[in-house]
């Protein structure tokens, strides 16, 4: 049965992945040579490319049906879920009514159990309501079978929730705000109550790796690392969650929209997998990385439509995403508007346009063949900035010129093709959406960098798919074509030996 499953295994997506690999290792030394503190990034990547074909060929040996078994639901990890985030969001409010009282000379927060005393009747409260809901969950949710029956539960939840707050705002006025904590406790069970009645995006919270990753998401605001303004990482640089949540997310939802494969008609579907997406980008929003929160939409797109998105419901997501933008816009970081405004005008800050502006010159300076390897005027006289990362395709059309970047993009395109091919092969649905979502990813990052090098996208942080240098994205990617590949090796039909 192994020498059947290693038959089936895509060589020919492996070679790809391996000759683009090499490609980047070759850019990535042209690109640092004779650049000073950067140490060896040409020996590093090779380690990397390594250590990521050794990881590619474990995953693809371990039957990626494994997956859908560990991610059986755990119905008690729903309401431990969500009491936690209660009582989180209720001692991120004590301390913001403290102010600098918690604060230490050098501006950390020192956290003494005291200090929670006030809110602690709250927080039990609070755990006391979701346990309660999650007892109706269990045994009266399921009694309401009739959508109207639902639906009519929650208009008259609703109306009663609003009439009690309104009530409590009239006697008390201001001193309202008093009771933030138990508003913050009763307000978390009737959210809870209304998606056990309605969308029931919960049911997700009883997935261990939904939920591992965003405990280590969240962990990041407490204990994470501060590296180039972005707060992303943890165990000093070790490990970027964001970049492994892009391989969970796709398990994930594969999972997700697997077990609804019947349901994808309704947009009460779409709207409770935008949702298991969401939560994460936000996370990683506020770190913050718009990058990578854009690449978990750009896989929840591809996944939703590998699934089988109806075509009125894509019209509809794509005006609800027209109409977000102002608000999208407004709650946008500083530096996130202005590389926004630097992309439709490059004339209002002619600086930070600079390296944007190379890039073009090196790209349009290559002509048909380049100007050889090392050779760049661009990139070895250092005009070009982070040459070696994101604007690797720069330096590769500017030294191997037109025909060396085509034959990249060329790679990149037979990568995908290899993937999509695999998905079409799937055994099951899980299989099929997992290629896809790996692919979605993959076509995402590279059309959106080589887009940034064109000047035809604005600048962010994505890296160009195994070309780039870099350890944790490459390496994540390889996790994900590892996925691809043991989908590939099983997707015969069974057969009894």
């Amino acid at each position: 049965m192994a020498r059947r499953s290693w038959r089936n295994f895509d060589y020919l997506l492996l070679t790809a992945l391996l000759a683009l690999s090499a490609y980047g290792v070759v850019m990535i030394y042209s690109a640092t040579i004779d650049t000073l503190g950067l140490g060896n990034p040409v020996q590093r990547q090779v380690i990397y490319v390594a250590i990521g074909t050794v990881v590619l060929l474990v995953v693809a040996s371990i039957d990626y049906r494994l997956l859908d078994l560990l991610q059986q639901p755990l119905a008690i990890l729903s309401p431990i879920v969500l009491a936690a985030l209660e009582v989180g969001l209720i001692v991120t409010w004590r301390f913001g009514q403290l102010g600098d009282a918690v604060m230490d000379p050098e501006g950390e927060v020192i956290f003494r159990l005291t200090d929670l005393g006030p809110v602690l009747p709250a927080m039990i409260a609070g755990a006391v309501l979701v346990a309660a809901v999650y007892l109706l969950d269990r045994n009266w949710v399921p009694t309401l079978d009739l959508p109207l029956q639902r639906l009519a539960t929650s208009a008259a939840l609703l109306l009663g929730v609003g009439l009690v707050y309104i009530g409590l705002r009239r006697q008390m006025g201001e001193d309202l705000l008093g009771l933030a904590p138990y508003l913050i406790a009763g307000g978390g069970a009737v959210l809870y109550l209304l998606d056990a009645l309605t969308l029931r995006f919960t049911d997700v919270l009883r997935n261990v790796a939904y939920v591992i990753i965003l405990a280590l998401l969240g962990i990041i605001f407490v204990v994470g690392q501060v590296s180039g303004g972005s707060q992303r990482w943890l165990g000093a640089g070790a490990i970027q969650p964001s970049e492994l949540s892009k391989i969970v997310i796709v398990v994930v939802l594969a999972k997700f929209l697997a077990d609804r494969e019947d349901r994808m008609e309704r947009l009460g579907t779409i709207l409770s997998s935008f949702g298991v997406v969401a939560v994460p980008m936000l996370l990683i929003y506020l770190q913050p990385d718009l990058g990578t929160a854009l690449s978990l939409a750009a896989i929840w797109v591809a996944m939703i439509w590998v699934a089988g998105l109806r075509i009125r419901f894509l019209l509809l997501l794509g005006a609800a995403g027209v109409a977000a933008l102002p608000l999208l816009w407004f709650n946008m970081e500083d530096y996130m508007r202005e590389r926004l405004m630097l992309f439709i005008n490059p004339a209002s800050d002619p600086d930070s346009y600079f390296n944007v502006h190379q890039a073009l010159v090196s790209i349009g300076s290559g002509g048909w063949t380049g100007k050889g390897l090392t050779h760049g005027t661009q990139s070895q006289l250092h005009f070009l900035r982070v040459r070696h990362t994101d604007f690797i395709f720069a330096v590769t059309a500017e030294e191997l010129g037109f025909l060396g970047a085509v034959a990249m993009i060329g790679l990149l395109f037979f990568l995908l093709w290899r993937m999509l091919r695999v998905a079409q092969y799937s055994r099951d649905t899980f299989g099929r959406l997992i290629a896809g979502g790996v692919a979605g990813l993959i076509f995402f990052q590279a059309m959106i960098n080589i887009g940034m090098n064109l000047g035809v996208m604005p600048v962010t942080g994505i890296p160009l798919p195994f070309v780039s240098y870099g350890g944790s994205s490459f390496l994540t990617l390889m996790l994900g074509v590892g996925l691809v590949e043991s989908v590939a090796m099983r997707h015969k039909k069974l057969e009894f030996d």
